[in-house]
């Protein structure tokens, strides 16, 4: 399968958009910090799934997601966070873990957090683990074709990234 990469796809469609380097990261919250980006102003991409389908849900980088709040608002009772190793032939153009959340580029539905969605602009990875794309968010919604959600997320309240709350049935991501 071909795919553009993310910055060929956004040159296609002629979107305006600023490219950030920074020190190479692994977790978004040290991406942040790397780019000197607040947490709640970079976007990260979780990808999810049942049996049935994959999908992509962006929040911000200090949020957590929610499995039974995402379970019943996408009605899969058997939603979870999938593995990196299991989608990774589908982004061949990213490295492992930092994949722009253009799910319509990879056949993924996209879910956006309405604090980002509010935003002027989004901030996310774009395919590398230390460049950034920064772009409107109206046009980020329009090419993703991002559904706003406002529920299955929330703050996390862990000043631990690698660690999760104990009774939390998802960990951070």
């Amino acid at each position: 399968m071909f795919t553009l990469s993310p910055l060929e796809y956004l040159d296609s469609l002629l979107i305006d958009y600023t490219l950030i380097p920074h020190d190479t990261c692994f977790t978004a919250q040290e991406t942040a910090e790397s780019a000197h980006i607040k947490g709640r102003d970079l976007s990260k991409v979780i990808v999810i799934g049942s049996r049935q389908y994959m999908s992509m849900v962006v929040v911000p980088a200090n949020y957590i997601l929610l499995q039974d709040d995402l379970s019943r608002l996408l009605r899969t009772p058997d939603l979870s966070i999938v593995p990196e190793r299991q989608f990774a032939e589908r982004f061949p153009d990213c490295e492992l873990g930092a994949m722009p959340p253009f799910g319509n580029l990879y056949d993924m539905d996209v879910f956006l957090a309405k604090e980002l969605a509010q935003n002027q602009t989004i901030t996310f990875n774009g395919g590398t683990h230390n460049l950034l794309i920064k772009m409107e968010t109206r046009d980020f919604i329009d090419i993703s074709e991002a559904r706003v959600i406002s529920v299955g997320y929330r703050v996390s309240t862990n000043t631990n990234s690698l660690r999760a709350n104990a009774n939390s049935k998802w960990h951070w991501v």
